[in-house]
């Protein structure tokens, strides 16, 4: 990423630059509402989001998550309501980032997880908004579960091991799975997530590191992709 470290010692990137501009003017065009404003204000919001400084992350890669994740919002726009596309849009953005960089670097950003909770839940109201108050229990119980279980496994790991099997940002992440996908999605999420897990750590077993230790497994890696698909199978089917 020397590249990046060169345009960042004259102020900031240079592709930055260029994509404030238009967004900018993106965001000062006349007759923006509703959706439309909502994507102006991630806009805003994304090109503040310099994960290539801090994470093992190239600008392509970056900007190929977003492409995904454009495309997605709109072939979801001819079936779901804009807002819900757009939700959908942002899940498969960050869970994408989250996913190579768990994978490589054994971190999951706050900036990308802890968003994702009330995001997860504003998203769950879209669909039906009448039913906001059992909606908001059941996503936030659903969170609380997910998060729960994931740090109590945690702790009892570090107390029997010495040492951290989880970090907290997998926990951080849990939340945001089960804010996304409810507590009727949630048992197959984890299933998704820790049966894709398994099998890594069953192919891994058979290559030890150099220190004799088993390969370390990045679990939010698992988790992101699971939630992903468990959210969109939910809104497609249901």
């Amino acid at each position: 990423m020397v590249r990046d470290e060169v345009f960042a010692a004259a102020g900031r990137p240079r592709w930055r630059g260029i994509a404030n501009t238009h967004i900018d003017k993106f965001a000062q065009a006349g007759g923006l509402s509703g959706p439309t404003t909502m994507l102006a204000i991630l806009l805003r919001g994304l090109r503040q989001l310099d994960l290539t400084a801090t994470y093992a992350i190239d600008r392509g890669e970056v900007l190929a998550c977003a492409g995904a994740a454009v495309a997605s919002a709109v072939a979801l726009a001819f079936v779901l309501p804009a807002a819900s596309a757009l939700a959908g849009g942002y899940l498969l953005f960050s869970m994408l980032l989250v996913t190579i960089i768990d994978g490589r670097q054994f971190v999951i950003p706050n900036i990308l997880s802890l968003p994702a909770i009330p995001i997860g839940l504003a998203a769950a109201l879209t669909g039906m908004p009448g039913l906001a108050r059992d909606i908001l229990m059941d996503h936030g119980a659903a969170a609380l579960a997910a998060s729960g279980s994931l740090y109590g496994v945690r702790e009892i790991y570090r107390r029997l091991r010495g040492v951290e099997g989880l970090g907290l940002g997998d926990v951080k992440l849990a939340a945001a799975a089960g804010a996304w996908v409810g507590l009727d999605a949630l048992p197959m999420t984890s299933l998704l997530a820790t049966g894709a897990a398994l099998v890594t750590v069953l192919i891994g077993s058979r290559k030890p590191t150099e220190s004799g230790m088993m390969t370390a497994i990045p679990f939010g890696s698992f988790i992101a992709p699971a939630t992903a698909v468990m959210w969109l199978l939910g809104v497609l089917i249901v």
